[in-house]
């Protein structure tokens, strides 16, 4: 009797060990093991993520019954969709006893690297939101990945909730940071001087991004992060900026000898490598920059062709020669924009000519529709500039759920390999433009 008591305490003893070493050993490195195991399979093919991996609960957007085989082929769908209320996703946040976790109901945020190939080429985003919060929430979730780095600035000007619940992200979410602005409107300096200080923010953190890209809260995804990271790894740590003249009456009355560098028109959407946003962050030049650009017109179309274009003069890395680039486009003439899609510009699918816009122009640039979708599927950019929700959303929506599907089913046949054919990056390899495979994605 007294043997079999000691043969029972030694395997309650026995069994106690084995739990704590699942609990505490075992059970944490299983997520690793998994991801390891995944990417040991095939170093260049992605093997498929079933959705119970990522999350497994429907969100609003899966809720969203559209029928969007007809929007991919820029049709109307058969049934509309049931619009978002903005209120209602605002009072469910705001009254929730659990606000992570209803935010979490809303919408569905990766708790985990979905491959080792993601988990370590990570990605840095500054993102500029003023209103409409369930969509800035759809954008967020659509690109978030815990690995990932998110710098959110709102200007103070915004509304007081808005604020407020997106300052509640930080404790859901430690990798997205909450930064407040001084008020921000259309064209203003500080939305370039607040894409900066994410910028700054986001240099200094110990996160070894890769690269930092630029967001609007009216953007959409056009690839997956995993895609995202492969076209990234081509880039041969060049920039991606936009390249155009600078037009003098921008200015407005300022003396353009006074610049610090030779001015570069750009959009505020653009691609920075990590070395060059050390580089940017830790100069003076950037800084006198911002100064010289202020009541000067749309001050951050001002900013990233500058700084990055002026390789002769403040060689930072991934920048190129703009004054040579825009010689060279300008002495084609003969060059023509591809019928392919490609050209060297793959920061933000935007479009200013209303002749290729199929639904409206706002602020000079398209607010895409279900006529741009089958167009934005076979786009080489990044993201797509720009949605509203109370225009034609379900080419929105059914964007990000193709962006969704791919995410859980990657695409095997996905090449990245032609964008390290981009002009920039052959230049960057020290090809000089008559060596150029695509001249004509230049234009």
């Amino acid at each position: 009797m007294v043997r079999l008591k000691g043969n029972l305490a030694s395997l309650l003893t026995y069994c106690t060990l084995l739990i704590f070493l699942y609990l505490f050993v075992i059970k944490p490195l299983i997520p690793k093991i998994l991801i390891t195991t995944r990417d040991s399979t095939s170093s260049n093919k992605p093997v498929p993520v079933t959705p119970s991996e990522v999350e497994g609960i429907p969100d609003m957007l899966d809720d969203l019954i559209i029928d969007c085989e007809s929007v991919k082929k820029g049709n109307q769908p058969r049934t509309a969709s049931v619009p978002i209320n903005i209120r209602n996703v605002e009072d469910r946040l705001l009254y929730a006893k659990d606000r992570c976790e209803s935010l979490k109901e809303l919408y569905r945020f990766n708790n985990k690297p979905l491959s080792l190939e993601e988990a370590n080429y990570t990605l840095a985003y500054g993102m500029l939101v003023y209103k409409d919060l369930p969509q800035v929430l759809f954008m967020l979730s659509s690109v978030y990945h815990p690995q990932n780095e998110y710098c959110i600035a709102v200007g103070e000007n915004s509304e007081p909730l808005f604020q407020n619940l997106l300052k509640e992200l930080s404790p859901c979410f430690p990798n997205v940071h909450f930064m407040k602005r001084p008020p921000i409107s259309w064209g203003s300096h500080e939305i370039i001087n607040s894409a900066y200080e994410c910028l700054q923010f986001l240099s200094h953190l110990k996160s070894d991004w890769k690269y930092f890209q630029y967001l609007s809260g009216f953007d959409a995804p056009l690839k997956t992060n995993l895609e995202m990271v492969r076209i990234l790894k081509q880039l041969n740590g060049t920039a991606n900026v936009e390249i155009a003249k600078y037009q003098w009456q921008r200015l407005r009355g300022k003396n353009e000898t006074q610049s610090p560098l030779p001015l570069f028109k750009s959009s505020l959407s653009a691609l920075i490598p990590r070395d060059a946003a050390n580089e940017l962050t830790s100069s003076l030049i950037p800084r006198e920059q911002l100064e010289f650009l202020k009541n000067t017109g749309i001050a951050d179309e001002g900013f990233w062709g500058t700084m990055l274009g002026n390789k002769d003069k403040f060689n930072v890395p991934g920048s190129i020669n703009a004054q040579e680039w825009i010689d060279y486009r300008g002495n084609h003439t003969e060059l023509k924009r591809t019928e392919t899609g490609w050209r060297y510009y793959i920061s933000r699918d935007q479009i200013w000519g209303r002749s290729e816009c199929r639904n409206y122009m706002k602020s000079g640039s398209c607010v895409f529709g279900i006529g741009d979708v089958l167009r934005l599927l076979k786009s080489k950019a990044l993201v797509a500039h720009k949605f509203y929700l109370n225009s034609q959303p379900d080419a929105y929506f059914c964007l990000l759920k193709e962006i969704r599907h791919r995410t859980t089913h990657p695409d095997p046949n996905f090449d990245a390999s032609d964008y390290s054919k981009l002009p920039q990056v052959e230049l960057s390899r020290g090809l000089n433009f008559s060596q150029l495979t695509y001249p004509d994605w230049i234009v």
